[in-house]
């Protein structure tokens, strides 16, 4: 006779390891498909990333080939600007020229020379204050920005006119400049 308690039993218990087993392996299979899915995210931003490190290198590369052309314009340019020598001279005659032209007047012209390392070049520093009507000072400004010289405007500084000084509405403004000389 058989022990069917015991044959009973052994069946639960091996249908419990089955269901058990059952239970894992479909924990594992949801656990690899969300792994298959975020794999596929990162290797596309890993692709994306790829990408933009081609397109810079690539951009890298077109510099690299234009920097002989750039380097020979900057030294023709520099070649171009006004030797200290004579530098100064130039600056002011061409300033005071300019205020004449433009009906303003012009403040004297205060100079600060700072060396520009690496370079052949001093820069300097100018302050200079101008008073007049609108017109006249936009019209010096733009004398300034047609310039042979090169000029830069760091900041302008504006304020009304009310000293009593020169016609009503005037306008007074100080600008700080920058200009470069070469050295001989």
């Amino acid at each position: 006779m058989r022990n069917f308690p015991l044959q009973r039993k052994l069946i639960l218990g091996g249908l419990a390891i089955l269901f058990a087993a059952d239970v894992a392996l479909a924990y594992f299979t949801v656990r690899l498909s969300g792994s298959r899915e975020e794999r596929q995210q990162a290797l596309a931003g890993q692709t994306r990333q790829l990408a933009l490190v081609k397109a810079d290198v690539a951009r890298a590369t077109e510099i690299r080939k234009s920097r002989p052309e750039v380097l020979k314009r900057l030294d023709e340019f520099e070649t171009s600007l006004l030797p200290t020598t004579k530098g100064y001279s130039v600056v002011a005659k061409e300033l005071d020229q300019f205020a004449r032209e433009t009906r303003v007047l012009k403040d004297d012209v205060k100079y600060h020379e700072k060396e520009v390392t690496g370079r052949n070049l001093t820069e300097i520093e100018m302050e200079v204050a101008i008073n007049g009507d609108y017109n006249g000072i936009v019209q010096f400004l733009n004398k300034l920005q047609r310039s042979k010289t090169v000029y830069i405007i760091d900041a302008l500084e504006v304020e009304s006119e009310s000293t009593g000084q020169g016609p009503a509405g005037a306008l007074k403004v100080n600008l700080h400049l920058r200009t470069y000389f070469r050295k001989v």
